[in-house]
């Protein structure tokens, strides 16, 4: 592996989200890939290396990396898992669907604002749903056949250009209050987001 800094990929160059080659992590990209989780939130607790062999070996965890088309390295990733609601048993109403959440996603700054976050995101969403269709601790009834996937994801109330993001691509706040969660020095304030994703049929 290559000791140059991940930020010596960003280039001038116009690259649109169809020219990014996405596909699955394996674990030699788990290095480039905590060294570009670093790079884009600094302040954020180090993800360990188990985080993602969790997502190379449970059948609802996914992850996937953007590279150039003349590189391997990373240059934006997204680590989702399938979350099954838990529903009141006494209620007659169907279950609730699957969610998709986003445990991380970033960009490098050379690479935003070309649609590589969204078709990241949609990849993911086809992907799980596919996955849950085949995981034998997803019922089936869970499973629905609509274009639109549900996804949400926890954002710090202090991150307004995440909580930005999010927004921009129709996702909307839970109206529930924030909640407070540990955090790496102290606590931090976070809400919820949530919204469908509409993918491929």
């Amino acid at each position: 592996m290559e000791n140059a800094s991940i930020s010596s990929l960003a280039t001038s160059a116009q690259w649109s989200a169809e020219e990014f080659v996405i596909r699955p992590l394996t674990s030699a990209d788990i290095q480039s890939v905590r060294a570009l989780h670093t790079e884009l939130a600094p302040s954020f607790p180090a993800l360990r290396s188990t985080f993602f062999h969790q997502l190379l070996t449970h059948p609802t965890h996914l992850c996937l990396v953007a590279t150039l088309p003349s590189s391997d390295k990373p240059v934006a990733c997204i680590a989702t898992a399938i979350h099954v609601l838990t529903s009141d048993l006494t209620s007659r109403a169907p279950p609730p669907p699957i969610e998709v959440r986003v445990l991380a996603l970033g960009v490098l700054p050379a690479y935003r604002r070309r649609g590589l976050a969204m078709r990241l995101l949609r990849t993911a969403a086809s992907s799980l749903r596919v996955l849950a269709a085949n995981a034998p601790q997803v019922p089936t009834a869970l499973i629905t056949t609509h274009t639109g996937t549900r996804v949400c994801v926890d954002v710090a109330r202090a991150d307004g250009s995440t909580r930005a993001f999010w927004k921009h691509v129709g996702m909307h706040e839970e109206e529930d209050a924030p909640r407070r969660e540990p955090w790496s020095v102290g606590w931090r304030d976070v809400v919820s987001v949530a919204g469908p994703v509409l993918i491929a049929a």
